[in-house]
């Protein structure tokens, strides 16, 4: 596997709350949105990403794959009371907390898991031998979110609350994350990956600035160089406003 991850400020904040850890040896990928105020959000999130490595690189080698779910549920459970233990100690680190998105991937699948409002999403190219009449063109892309925000926003939609009717607030409230509360119990996926998709996992700070369709055609256009598109999705977020931190990881079995 090939990775390539960037991670910006932003243009409002003054501090990178964000976390990531790659391991393209093991196939291991973490990224983390730390919440909370000071510092406590980015301390949270860097617990988080390297509580939850330390665990999967001691575990994954002899795991079968049937039970990576149950090994990532406990590494993401032993992240959040490492970061509520933590919160006890430091009162200017009370209801420290953070999003988490998870993603091994192993033998042509890759093994999704989230809690709180960081994203994966999947970018299959899909090529033909001939010209497609529809599309006048020899192949085309498919763009898939893989995971769900838990936000009182999305919850509210999911019960039938018409849009309009939800302030915006109400999606960057979480319903779920490491540090805050209960222990998460995340979402989970399992994809077939080929040589020429690629993953991406990113905090919200890119996705609050572009939709994903602008989202599908910086990967569309840019899919031949992890490199220069990390930085065109980080560029393009802060062209749009850089209103929050903005970390991307890109992931692929080829560069």
């Amino acid at each position: 596997m090939y990775s390539r991850y960037a991670t910006h400020a932003g243009l409002v904040r003054q501090n990178n709350e964000d976390s990531i850890k790659t391991d393209d040896t093991r196939g291991i990928y973490l990224l983390a949105d730390g919440i909370g105020g000071h510092n406590a959000g980015e301390v949270a999130s860097a617990l988080a990403v390297e509580t939850v490595y330390s665990i999967l690189r001691a575990n994954l080698a002899h795991t079968s794959a049937d039970d990576y779910f149950e090994l990532m549920v406990h590494a993401l459970h032993a992240a959040h009371w490492e970061i509520y233990t933590k919160a006890q100690t430091d009162p200017s680190m009370a209801r420290m907390g953070t999003t988490l998105v998870v993603a091994v991937v192993q033998n042509n699948r890759a093994y999704i898991v989230n809690a709180g409002d960081s994203r994966c999403y999947l970018l299959q190219r899909e090529y033909y031998s001939q010209p497609d009449p529809l599309l006048g063109q020899e192949g085309h892309h498919r763009f898939t979110r893989l995971t769900h925000d838990h936000t009182v926003g999305e919850q509210l939609l999911a019960n039938g609350t018409p849009l309009g009717d939800i302030p915006q607030k109400q999606f960057h409230a979480l319903t779920r994350s490491l540090g805050c509360g209960n222990p998460p119990y995340p979402d989970f996926s399992v994809i077939e990956i080929s040589q020429k998709d690629m993953l991406l996992i990113c905090s919200d700070g890119l996705t609050d600035m572009l939709t994903d369709a602008e989202i599908e055609t910086l990967l569309a256009d840019h899919a031949s160089s992890l490199d220069r598109l990390a930085d065109a999705l980080i560029d393009a977020a802060n062209a749009k406003g850089g209103r929050d931190n903005i970390s991307v990881v890109l992931i692929s079995q080829q560069l």
